[in-house]
């Protein structure tokens, strides 16, 4: 009995609904107060759930006998079931079919430990298509180094400033380990940015004990910081190189606004 009353209930039935057509089932014709003691349902509720019944079409109420109930018969009352489920689910397929994308939303997630930075520096490197902008150290380097070399195969371009030596060759890696030294001392701490497809970043700092907080997020705002953060860093090295530290330092000296950034840093 349980196991039918469940299966009308999954069928769209409630479970007074179940248990008063299969009390009628058991026996027909009947009126409400016998129905309600076979299908031991509340007295009080009875009328309405046959009501109920009446309307889905699974009993009828007698037109001679004042007060009966029949039900229609099972095989009649499955076909009908059946009939409407596959017109319904017919439709929800239509329907599923042309319903619109939401659009993208803006996700922001705090986390803290090393792994999690690890895991999520991963993710977007893997599913990078098309590039990748990283502010890393040397140690993070070394870690990402197979899933980068991996990304570089799928035609992603991969632009990287390292606070120090990396372990890969290429144009497109650049050695800041003056500004790593800057940006430690300032922090106490190694930051560290995986940025893909300008579409997601992971930001976290690294603390002297391996202590480690981030942010994973694909809000534009903080991508575009994160990306100028790097560029600027790459930009400073290369220019810095090219005119030489003395004539960068004879030009903050000589220009209020690059002295005040500089000491302010």
């Amino acid at each position: 009995m349980n196991d039918i009353i469940l299966k009308l209930e999954q069928l769209g039935f409630s479970s007074y609904e179940a248990k008063a057509y299969y009390a009628l089932i058991r026996k027909y014709p009947a009126n409400g107060y016998e129905i309600s003691k076979i299908g031991k349902i509340p007295t009080a509720k009875i009328y309405e759930i046959l009501n109920r019944l009446k309307m889905k079409g699974a009993i009828i109420e007698s037109a001679t006998e004042a007060g009966k109930y029949y039900p229609i018969l099972p095989e009649t009352l499955l076909t009908k079931l059946k009939q409407e489920f596959t017109s319904m689910i017919q439709d929800l397929e239509s329907q599923l079919k042309h319903t619109e994308p939401f659009p993208d939303l803006d996700i922001t997630l705090n986390f803290s430990g090393y792994e999690t930075f690890v895991e999520k520096a991963m993710t977007i490197i893997n599913s990078a298509s098309t590039s990748l902008l990283l502010s890393i150290w040397p140690e993070e380097d070394i870690l990402l180094h197979d899933a980068i070399v991996e990304a570089k195969k799928r035609g992603v371009t991969v632009v990287a400033g390292v606070f120090g030596k990396s372990v890969t060759e290429s144009s497109y890696y650049i050695n800041l380990d003056s500004c790593g030294i800057s940006s430690q001392a300032r922090l106490q701490k190694r930051l560290t940015i995986v940025i893909g497809d300008s579409k997601e970043v992971v930001i976290c700092e690294v603390g002297e004990n391996g202590e480690t907080d981030g942010v994973w997020t694909t809000t534009p705002s903080i991508i575009l910081v994160a990306k100028e953060y790097i560029k600027h860093d790459i930009w400073g090295k290369i220019l810095i190189d090219a005119i030489g530290k003395e004539t960068f330092n004879a030009m903050c000296d000589s220009n209020e606004m690059l002295s005040y950034l500089i000491q302010n840093r």
